[in-house]
């Protein structure tokens, strides 16, 4: 036995992580030697399953609103029916997702807690706003369709034309500038982390949610649209376009994560359980089946292209959410790799002290403040 095993202050086997096996010998290898014990140096995230639940939901909520209000202002006659499914989804969605955010919080009056004030340094702070200010623009906007339909709420009664008075183009753009900004907060939220396969991608994350938001808001509405039988072949190939931009704007953030992103922090969504289901499930599943379905569907009769169209969104849909749970629970794997989180926080020699200029220029901006030799636990007064 080696004196590390030995020693009684090393850590036990048992509070070893799960890839040390019991009993097996440690051998110190160059790449095991920065690390203690090859154990995290930053805590594994608890969410479960209903934070990526509440990815996906909020990304077809905010997907939806913002095709929703680009039919409405642009779409004409053929997109009622567009706009219609568009603010009954944000109404159905909006108080499922407050639902979910508030499991995680475990608490209600945590969520309340957070709307007592605005903190635009805090990506939580912020969806939160982002949120309920979405689930009210989706109320108002729902109230004025169901007055318009006669559902629940009649024409002439006192709330039906209360209802019928409420502007609906201000109100429809900040719903659709709302939705926009829901379906891409919860990218910016994993890159704000210490996670380093969410913070590794930096910038792309935020972006890369918001366009898987705009397919799976376009599939929902094409699936919506099918299952009425109000939605026009025109209109939904238009849908279809705004899908195939999506995944466009997908598969070239993902190709950018991937030079980005380092390949050690990268492992967990190219191997094990999560990186295959990634690239099967999100890449191939996702984007590259529906899109070929799409673009068939296009050239067949109406019948083939209604069943086209059925299954390319229900493949968007299947890959959001696979795409979601990956990278979540490959972040969590990643927060357990330690040489990860090194290579994450490590920079260039001396890149973390000021530069002769640096410290020039902040002399030159404090010239009141007393210059005196570094010497521990001295505070130098303000004058």
């Amino acid at each position: 036995m080696s004196a590390i095993e030995q020693s009684p202050r090393s850590p036990s086997a048992s509070g070893a992580p799960a890839f040390l096996r019991e009993g097996q010998r440690r051998t110190a290898t160059p790449a095991q030697e920065t690390t203690y014990y090859q154990r995290p140096m930053i805590k594994r995230p608890t969410w479960k399953w209903y934070i990526p639940l509440y990815f996906v939901l909020g990304g077809v909520a905010g997907g939806t609103a913002l095709i929703g209000a680009a039919a409405e202002l642009l779409g004409g006659p053929r997109h009622r029916s567009t706009v219609r499914h568009a603010r009954y989804v944000g109404l159905a969605i909006a108080p499922l997702c407050a639902g979910l955010l508030i499991a995680d919080l475990g608490r209600p009056s945590r969520f309340h807690h957070m709307l007592r004030i605005f903190k635009g340094s805090s990506p939580l702070n912020v969806g939160t706003w982002i949120l309920s200010l979405f689930g009210v623009t989706s109320g108002v906007l729902a109230a004025r369709q169901a007055t318009e339909d006669g559902f629940l709420l009649r024409r002439e009664s006192a709330l039906g034309r209360l209802a019928r008075r409420i502007p609906s183009g201000p109100v429809t753009i900040a719903h659709g500038l709302l939705g926009c900004a829901l379906g891409g907060y919860t990218g910016v939220l994993l890159a704000a982390t210490a996670v380093p396969l969410w913070a590794a991608a930096g910038v792309l994350l935020g972006p890369m949610f918001l366009a898987a938001a705009l397919t799976s808001g376009a599939a929902v509405l094409v699936v919506l649209g099918l299952a009425s039988g109000s939605q026009s072949r025109q209109a939904r190939q238009q849908i279809q376009n705004v899908a195939n931009v999506g995944t466009i704007a997908q598969l070239a953030l993902a190709a950018s994560r991937e030079v980005v992103v380092p390949h050690r922090i990268n492992t967990p969504l190219r191997r094990g359980r999560w990186g295959v289901l990634f690239q099967i499930g999100t890449l191939g599943v996702g984007l590259i089946v529906p899109t070929s379905l799409r673009l068939l569907a296009r050239t067949r009769d109406a019948r083939q292209e209604r069943r086209l169209s059925a299954a390319a969104a229900i493949c968007t849909l299947i890959g959001t959410v696979i795409e979601r749970f990956a990278i979540v629970e490959a972040g969590k794997d990643s927060a357990d790799d330690p040489l990860a989180y090194q290579e994450l926080t490590k920079g260039a020699p001396g890149e973390a002290r000021s530069t002769p200029q640096q410290q020039a220029w902040w002399t030159q901006l404090r010239p009141n403040r007393p210059t005196q030799p570094y010497r521990p636990h001295v505070v130098v007064p303000e004058e």
